[in-house]
């Protein structure tokens, strides 16, 4: 019987490592595309993630901002009727005066039932003064503190409703820019991730995988760090 003939053991060895030589850089490579595809998911996954937070972080500022303009307007509003108000008062006690000084009892009265509350209340403490004569006392009940506009509180009121209401939408506005940075940043990590693939270098697949891992690392950090839009 013929047997097969043998190779000589210095060349089965060289025939092994060239097997072995093919087969390895295979499996490096389809490690590599796992671990690139792994990159890419994760990084596909936070730009969304971020493009639809900046979405909504652009709604709430809208909101927050027409929330600024209605109390704004609303204190505009306020304002107006205190200024109303007031003249209001003047008048009635400049007609006050003028029938006191004139001793028409009847007027005086009419005059001093129709005053509005705070308004009274500044007249009483002012005469009680002896404004009449002490020429050191306040010009008008409308100086002294007993004087007290409920439409001034409903201003200040409304006023730092607007500012609170302001700060808030340029907060929004500030997050929605931010996650549009933490959108092109993980853009950035896909370009790098997918192009790594397109070389057959290892040492150039290697840099870029690098590169977009550490990308993707450093952006993943300012994302943890972000406030999320609940509105």
């Amino acid at each position: 019987m013929n047997s097969e003939p043998k190779l000589p053991a210095s060349e089965t060895d060289a025939l092994l490592r060239q097997i072995l030589k093919a087969v390895e850089p295979a499996k490096s490579r389809s490690l590599f595309e796992i671990a690139c595809a792994i990159i890419l998911a994760l990084a596909t996954t936070a730009s969304a993630w971020c493009a639809y937070q900046s979405k909504l972080w652009g709604g709430a500022q809208m909101a927050r901002g027409n929330a600024a303009v209605r109390a704004s307007r609303e204190e505009a509003v306020a304002s107006l009727a205190a200024m109303q108000a007031r003249a209001f008062d003047a008048t009635m006690f400049i007609s006050y005066m003028q029938a006191r000084f004139e001793q028409n009892q009847a007027m005086e009265n009419f005059l001093r039932q129709r005053f509005r509350p705070e308004m009274k209340t500044a007249v009483e403490a002012w005469l009680n003064q002896g404004a009449t004569t002490n020429l050191s006392a306040p010009p008008s009940p409308l100086h002294l503190a007993e004087y007290v506009q409920k439409e001034i509180t409903e201003i200040n009121r409304l006023e730092a409703i607007a500012g609170e209401a302001q700060g808030r939408a340029q907060q929004a506005r500030q997050a929605s820019d931010n996650y549009v940075l933490l959108t092109v940043l993980f853009a950035s990590v896909l370009f790098f991730g997918g192009i790594a693939r397109a070389f057959d270098a290892r040492s150039v697949r290697t840099v870029l995988t690098i590169l977009a891992v550490l990308l993707f690392l450093g952006t993943l950090c300012g994302l943890l760090t972000m406030p999320i839009c609940h509105e």
